[in-house]
C-alpha cells in the first residue's frame, strides 16, 4: 500500500513540475518578457564576465606575443650561427663542451 501511495505522489509531483515548466516556458515566449530577461539578467551578467576576463585575456595575449618573438629570435640565432654555435662572438655551452671532449 505504501508503495502505491508513493508512486501516486511521485506521479503527482512530476505532473505538477511539468505544468509549472510549461507555464513558465509559454510565459517566457512573450516578447516583453524576453526583453526584460535580456536587459535585467543576461546583459549585465555577460558584461560583468567580460569585464572580469578582459585583463587576463590581454595578459595572456601579450605573453604569447613575447614568446613568439623569443622563439623567432632564437631561431634566427641558431640559423645564423653555423657549426660551432656562437652568439655575439661567444661560444655557447654546447660548443664549449664539444671543444674539450
Amino acid at each position: 500500500m505504501d508503495a502505491e501511495r508513493e508512486r501516486k505522489a511521485r506521479d503527482a509531483l512530476q505532473e505538477l513540475g511539468l505544468e509549472i515548466a510549461d507555464r513558465w516556458a509559454s510565459g517566457f515566449q512573450n516578447r516583453p518578457t524576453q526583453q526584460l530577461v535580456l536587459q535585467k539578467i543576461i546583459d549585465p551578467a555577460v558584461r560583468h564576465i567580460l569585464s572580469s576576463i578582459f585583463p587576463w585575456v590581454l595578459g595572456v595575449g601579450m605573453l604569447f606575443f613575447v614568446m613568439v618573438i623569443c622563439t623567432v629570435l632564437t631561431l634566427v640565432m641558431v640559423v645564423r650561427g653555423g657549426s660551432p654555435m656562437t652568439v655575439g662572438g661567444v661560444a655557447t655551452m654546447a660548443a664549449a663542451a664539444g671543444a674539450y671532449v
